[in-house]
């Protein structure tokens, strides 16, 4: 009996770890810790996110993602989450190109064929003289205003033919101890490979 006790018990957790499932934590990250983790941190949030000690951007593993940081499990879990719905949410277009919700910072033109528009990240100052045939895969991410090609100078973002919808950049989001984490999808992944990196992102924060 107590042989088949414990089989049962080892089946179970066998069963567990292998069906995969979210990882969670208890911990408080600070924003050093977070930095450490393999992100390379490219900016901060213009949005003053309620509650929150700090808020960044950059990349991890070749792709962007997004650290919004409270002091409290507690309140990421509130006013956390919160902030990832707001700065993920999609709409249905029925004006224009927009396919955002009002509060998104991070914005990126999706749905035109590759080649055709042109690509930056929201902030960065880019240079004008390269064109408007310049990026990858005819991607056009930038926030909600223009990009910035030299100290007064802009680019107009209007909607235009190349862009048939403006959507959030960071599709997917995790709470993750007093961390909400945010990542862009990729062309070539479904939505369980986009959580699946997320929860890698998870995993190399320090224990």
């Amino acid at each position: 009996m107590k042989y088949l006790i414990f089989l049962t018990i080892l089946f179970t957790l066998i069963s567990c770890s292998s069906s995969g499932g979210t990882k969670e934590s208890t911990k408080v990250f600070t924003l050093e810790e977070v930095k450490s983790s393999g992100l390379k941190a490219r900016g901060d949030f213009e949005t003053n996110f309620q509650d929150s000690t700090d808020s960044i951007w950059g990349f991890f593993k070749g792709r962007e993602v997004a650290f919004i940081i409270y002091p409290s499990i507690e309140l990421a879990k509130s006013s956390g989450l919160n902030a990832a719905k707001e700065q993920t949410k999609k709409i249905e277009i029925v004006e224009k190109n927009i396919g955002h919700g009002p509060n998104v910072e991070k914005l990126v033109c999706r749905g035109h064929k590759p080649g055709v528009g042109v690509s930056g990240r929201g902030g960065l100052k880019l240079n004008s003289s390269l064109g408007s045939n310049f990026g990858l895969n005819g991607i056009l991410l930038t926030n909600k205003t223009s990009i910035f090609t030299g100290k007064d100078e802009t680019i107009n973002n209007t909607p235009d033919k190349t862009c048939v919808r403006r959507e959030p950049l960071y599709t997917h989001y995790k709470i993750f101890g007093n961390l909400v984490i945010m990542a862009e999808p990729l062309t070539t992944e479904d939505e369980n490979d986009t959580a699946d990196f997320i929860e890698n992102i998870s995993s190399a924060l320090p224990e």
